[in-house]
């Protein structure tokens, strides 16, 4: 199976890419996240992480292999956890992805409904049932997944630590007044050095415990 394909940018669509390599010439679909990146690489030689597809099937029509590209490994697996919810198939994911992955995690984390909403091809019922199904499932993609190149780490679901534990993490540092940004920075931090985590509560006093040692003394949690 093709998991990655390197070659020359002949042609960029709004949906599909032609890449030449060498005496071959392939088609791969793409997000308009991916083709907004892609603009200014015209001839240039890029790399693309793929999935291989079949669309069709159903009651005699015709089947139609494709390969859908991806400028980094964590997009590619964004996309395989985005289409795991009920109907929304890969034309509807791929048109809805115009924003970075790390960005799209957040809304979803953050059950934003009403942005969720407003991404091609999703409208509110539709953003719900996402909320539903992935909140929970998309931590680590929400963190630090934003331009994380090939092979990066960041946001990258092999961490040593799930989803839930992030999720829980996160929720305690919030109810603790601690800003969005700042509660993400320091589960990112402590998450950086690859360490395994069991539960929020470790990841949490490992958090702390590196706050503490920042400023030289011991650091409460905010109170609202």
């Amino acid at each position: 199976m093709i998991s990655r394909l390197t070659g020359t940018l002949e042609v960029l669509g709004t949906e599909e890419v032609y890449l030449t390599l060498g005496p071959i010439q392939t088609v791969l679909s793409i997000s308009e996240e991916t083709r907004m990146k892609l603009q200014t690489r015209l001839g240039e030689q890029v790399t693309l992480y793929t999935i291989f597809d079949i669309e069709g099937g159903v009651g005699g029509s015709r089947m139609t292999p494709r390969l859908i590209g991806f400028l980094s490994p964590v997009d590619r697996e964004f996309f395989e956890v985005f289409t795991s919810v009920d109907g929304v198939g890969v034309r509807k994911a791929l048109r809805a992805m115009t924003r970075s992955v790390r960005d799209l995690a957040r809304m979803i984390q953050d059950q934003d409904v009403k942005g969720l909403s407003t991404l091609p091809g999703i409208g509110e019922a539709f953003a719900e049932r996402i909320v539903a199904k992935l909140r929970r499932k998309v931590g680590t993609f929400a963190i630090g997944a934003s331009d994380a190149g090939p092979g990066s780490k960041a946001g990258v679901k092999g961490m040593n630590v799930s989803d839930e534990i992030i999720d829980d993490a996160l929720q305690v540092l919030l109810s603790f007044g601690h800003p969005d940004p700042d509660a993400r920075r320091m589960i990112e931090t402590a998450l950086a050095d690859g360490g395994s985590f069991e539960s929020a509560a470790e990841l949490l006093a490992v958090i702390y415990g590196a706050e503490s040692r920042q400023t030289g003394k011991p650091k409460s949690p905010k109170k609202r």
